[in-house]
């Protein structure tokens, strides 16, 4: 099951969302459904010994994207809506 985080950021959404790809997961930031890239990857072994400490390590890496987009450290093109 594909998770998503949702936001806005400079008046734009943009929605954070983890693909399964074999042994990792992906993070990728759209902008109206649309991919912009890849943000990172966290192994699946990971994210298994993250759930049996407690911790949601994806959940976590998805919270690093939005705070990067946020933050200016993740690139985004000018929005292709700006007129």
């Amino acid at each position: 099951m594909t998770r998503s985080k949702w936001f806005l950021h400079q008046g734009r959404p943009f929605e954070v969302r983890d693909v399964r790809v074999v042994t990792s997961f992906q993070i990728w930031v759209y902008e109206n459904e649309r991919p912009l890239a890849q943000h990172s990857a966290v192994p699946l072994s990971d994210v298994i010994a993250g759930a049996a400490l407690g911790k949601d390590v994806l959940n976590g890496a998805m919270e690093v994207a939005v705070r990067d987009v946020q933050a200016g450290r993740f690139r985004t093109a000018p929005s292709s809506m700006a007129g």
